[in-house]
C-alpha cells in the first residue's frame, strides 16, 4: 500500500491502559476527596443559549487546529482522490463547472478524473465547493477543509441538543471535536468526510425539532428547509451512503407530515412544501451539473468514470467487467492491485469469507469513530435510544447506513461519514445514563472516558481516529516541482514508470483546471515515437522527462520539439 499503518493493536492497548488509569484516579478522587460536582457559573451562561454552545464548539475546533499549525502545517496532497478533489475545487474557483478536454488528452489521463466529454473530477460537488471557498477567499483550498470540519463539529452540538440536555450535547460535540478535528485525516487531507458528516447532523437535528409542539410557522418552515438542505449536502457529498442514512429520515418525515395534516396539527405549507421546493431546486442544480460535465442530466460523473475506467464491481452482487481496455498499463495495474488489496473475488464467494470482509469493514470503522473508550457508552446509548419512540429514528438511520455499507465491495472510514452524528449521540446518551446512576464507579468511568478520548486523540501517534500512516515512498512529485519552480518559463513533465516496482497509488500525473496558466503540466509518456503530438499544443513549454520506480527518480530535459530544444537544455 502507499501508506503503512501504525500497529493498531498497540494503539488500542495504549487507549485501554489510559482508560484504566484514568478510571482508577477518578474513582479515588470521587471516593476520598470532596470535589464539587455542580456546574460552574460560566458554563451555565454558555448553556443557557443553544447557539452559544454551538459557537463554542466551532471555536474549539478552529483554535485547537490553529495552535497545532506550527507542527502540522497545511497538508500536501498525496492520494489520487485528493488531487481529484483539488481539481474540482480549482475548477469552481475559476467560476466554471467543468473544463474543456485538453489537447492530446490521452497523455493527461489519471485516476478519478474524466477527460471526456469534459475535463472534471468524478466526485460529488460538496467537498469541491468547500475547497473552492478556501481558494477564492483565502487563496488556500485547505482553509475550506478547516472551516467545514469546524462547522461539522458545531452541527453535531446542534443536533445533539435535540436529543439530550444542553450540557451533554456540548460534551458529545467536544468529544467529536477532539477526536476528529485535530489530527484525523478529515482535517489533515483533502479526502473529505466533514461535508457529509455536516449534512447528516443538520438533517437529523432539524428533523427531530421540526415536529415539536408549539412551534411558530416561520420556525417550522426554516427547519423544513434545513432538513432538505442537509439531505442535499448528503446527496452532493456521499450520494450512496447518504441515501441509506436519509431513507429512514425521509420516511419518518413523510409519516409525521401525513399524520399531522390529517389531525389538523400541521400544514403542508409549513412542512412538506418548503422541503419540496428546496429539494427540487437542489435536484435541478445537480441535473444541470451532470449535463455540463457528462452531457446527461441523469448520469453522475462518478458513474461515468466507473463505466470508462473501472473493471471492478462496486457491490457484492456485481461481477467484474471484462471488456475494458486502457490507454496506459498503469491503469490495469491499479485495478489489479485494488482487487488484491480488497480480495473480493476470493473472500466474497463464500459465507465465511464474506463474514471476514464485513468484520474487517466494521473493525476499521469502529477503530476510527469509536475506539476503546467510547465502545461501552455507545452500545449503552444505542440500547437506551432504541427504547424511546421519539428518538428511535436515530437507530433506524444507523441500521440503514450499516446495511448500505455492508453491500459495498470496499469502503473507507469516511464513507460512513453521514452517520457520524449518531456515534456521538449514542456515546453521549450512554455517558449520561451512567452519570445519572450517581455512583462513584459510574461517574468515575464517565470522567475516565472523556479524559481518555481527549488525551489519546491529542497524542498524534496513539489517537484511534488519526490516519496513523507514514508514506512508503518519497513525494517525487513535490521534489520535481521544487526543482522546476526555480526555472523560468512553463514546463511539461512526461512521466514514465518502472512498472515492475511502481505502485499506482503513487501517481505523478495530476493537473489542475487551467492548463494555460499552469507553470508545470504533468503528462504520461507514450514512448518517444508517440509523444510528439504534444508539440502542437504545448510546444511553447520546456519538456522534461521523469522516470521513477517510486523510491528513486531521474529528471532530465527532453528534446521533443525543435522549437524548444535549445531552451530545454
Amino acid at each position: 500500500m502507499m501508506f503503512v499503518p501504525i500497529n493498531g493493536l498497540r494503539v488500542l492497548a495504549i487507549e485501554a491502559a489510559l482508560l484504566a488509569a484514568f478510571f482508577l484516579l477518578a474513582y479515588l478522587l470521587l471516593r476520598f476527596a470532596k470535589i464539587p460536582r455542580s456546574r460552574p457559573q460560566w458554563l451555565d451562561s454558555i448553556l443557557c443559549s443553544h447557539w452559544r454552545a454551538v459557537l463554542l464548539v466551532i471555536m474549539v475546533a478552529l483554535v485547537g487546529r490553529a495552535l497545532l499549525q506550527p507542527w502540522l502545517g497545511i497538508p500536501h496532497a498525496r492520494i489520487n482522490d485528493e488531487y481529484s478533489y483539488l481539481l474540482m475545487g480549482d475548477t469552481f474557483a475559476h467560476w466554471r463547472l467543468t473544463n474543456p478536454t485538453p489537447a492530446a488528452w490521452q497523455h493527461f489521463e489519471t485516476f478519478h478524473v474524466n477527460l471526456l466529454p469534459t475535463y472534471h473530477s468524478k466526485y460529488a460537488v460538496s467537498q469541491g465547493l468547500a475547497l473552492a471557498f478556501g481558494e477564492i477567499f483565502f487563496h488556500q483550498p485547505w482553509i475550506g477543509v478547516y472551516l467545514s470540519t469546524a462547522a461539522f463539529c458545531g452541527a453535531v452540538c446542534w443536533a445533539l441538543q435535540a436529543f439530550v440536555p444542553p450540557g451533554w450535547a456540548l460534551l458529545g460535540a467536544l468529544l467529536a471535536t477532539v477526536r476528529i478535528a485535530f489530527f484525523s485525516y478529515w482535517m489533515n487531507s483533502y479526502w473529505g468526510g466533514s461535508m457529509a458528516a455536516l449534512g447528516g447532523a443538520v438533517a437529523l437535528g432539524s428533523l427531530l425539532r421540526l415536529f415539536e409542539d408549539g412551534l411558530a410557522p416561520r420556525r417550522r418552515v426554516l427547519l423544513a428547509c434545513a432538513f432538505a438542505a442537509g439531505l442535499l449536502v448528503l446527496a452532493t457529498s456521499r450520494p450512496y451512503e447518504g441515501l441509506w442514512f436519509a431513507l429512514p429520515l425521509v420516511i419518518y418525515f413523510a409519516w409525521k407530515v401525513t399524520r399531522g395534516c390529517l389531525r389538523a396539527q400541521l400544514s403542508l405549507a409549513a412542512t412538506a412544501l418548503p422541503a419540496l421546493i428546496v429539494g427540487l431546486c437542489g435536484l435541478a442544480l445537480m441535473g444541470y451539473y451532470n449535463q455540463r460535465t457528462t452531457g446527461n442530466p441523469m448520469l453522475l460523473p462518478h458513474l461515468l468514470n466507473e463505466r470508462t475506467y473501472s473493471p471492478l464491481p462496486l457491490f457484492l452482487w456485481q461481477k467484474p467487467k471484462s471488456d475494458l481496455t486502457f490507454h496506459d498499463p498503469v491503469f490495469a495495474k491499479f485495478f489489479e492491485i485494488t482487487e488484491k488489496e480488497y480480495r473480493y473475488s476470493d473472500e466474497t464467494s463464500s459465507l465465511s469469507g464474506l463474514l471476514s470482509v464485513e468484520f474487517g469493514r466494521f473493525t476499521a470503522d469502529w477503530f476510527f469513530y469509536v475506539g476503546v473508550a467510547l465502545s461501552f457508552p455507545a452500545f449503552l446509548g444505542l440500547l437506551s435510544i432504541a427504547k424511546q419512540p421519539r428518538r428511535r429514528i436515530a437507530v433506524f438511520a444507523a441500521v440503514a447506513t450499516a446495511i448500505g455499507l455492508a453491500l459495498c465491495i470496499y469502503t473507507m472510514p469516511h464513507y460512513a461519514a453521514p452517520a457520524t452524528v449518531l456515534v456521538y449521540l449514542f456515546a453521549t446518551d450512554g455517558l449520561r445514563y451512567l452519570w445519572a446512576q450517581r455512583g462513584n464507579g459510574e461517574q468515575a468511568f464517565v470522567i475516565a472516558v472523556c479524559l481518555t478520548v481527549m488525551v489519546s486523540s491529542l497524542a498524534r501517534q496513539t489517537g484511534s481516529a488519526v490516519l496513523n500512516s507514514t508514506y512508503a515512498f518519497p513525494d517525487t512529485r513535490e521534489l520535481v516541482t521544487q526543482q522546476l519552480e526555480q526555472k523560468p518559463g512553463k514546463h511539461l513533465v512526461l512521466v514514465s514508470y518502472d512498472l515492475a516496482h511502481h505502485y499506482p497509488g503513487d501517481e505523478l500525473v495530476h493537473n489542475l483546471a487551467d492548463f494555460n496558466s499552469a507553470k508545470i503540466l504533468w503528462a504520461r509518456s507514450k514512448g518517444p515515437e508517440n509523444d510528439s503530438d504534444l508539440c502542437s499544443a504545448y510546444g511553447h513549454r520546456y519538456f522534461w522527462t521523469v522516470t521513477t520506480d517510486d523510491l528513486h527518480y531521474s529528471l532530465a530535459p527532453l528534446n521533443l520539439c525543435s522549437s524548444n530544444a535549445s531552451a530545454a537544455r
